[in-house]
């Protein structure tokens, strides 16, 4: 198994473990009132929807020509992308931030961060796999 392999598959299954363990303040705030924090609810939602686009990422990092230095890079920068979106939902959910967009809160910095990671790895991710084709 190639190392951006290893990488995505060990990130995926951190971030569906951390967004089931999100479920438990989740519930907790769904007991006591109508609705949740949508911050709360994006921080789970997300960790979960990226652990499952990680694991399959796994399959096209297999289908990449790229070289082991650029695929690990792509692999990085991903990770790093969504490690830095779901602590920036995290951020705002602790605290209590309302309009991440007008308060410019440090969860909304994580955000802005996070495309940097998100586009530049899957940008790569795509080149392999169209060159693998």
């Amino acid at each position: 198994m190639m190392r951006a392999q290893e990488i995505v598959i060990v990130y995926g299954v951190a971030s569906l473990s951390y967004g089931f363990v999100l479920g438990i303040p989740l519930s907790r705030e769904r007991m006591a009132a109508p609705v949740a924090s949508r911050h709360l609810v994006i921080a789970h939602l997300s960790a979960i929807l990226q652990g499952t686009m990680y694991l399959a990422l796994s399959a096209a990092f297999a289908m990449s020509t790229l070289t082991s230095s650029i695929e690990t890079s792509a692999a990085v920068l991903l990770v790093s992308g969504s490690v830095l979106f779901v602590t920036g939902a995290t951020l705002n959910w602790r605290q209590q931030v309302g309009d991440h967009f007008a308060e410019r809160s440090p969860g909304w910095r994580c955000f802005a961060l996070s495309s940097v990671g998100h586009l530049v790895g899957m940008t790569l991710v795509l080149v392999g796999v169209v060159m693998g084709i």
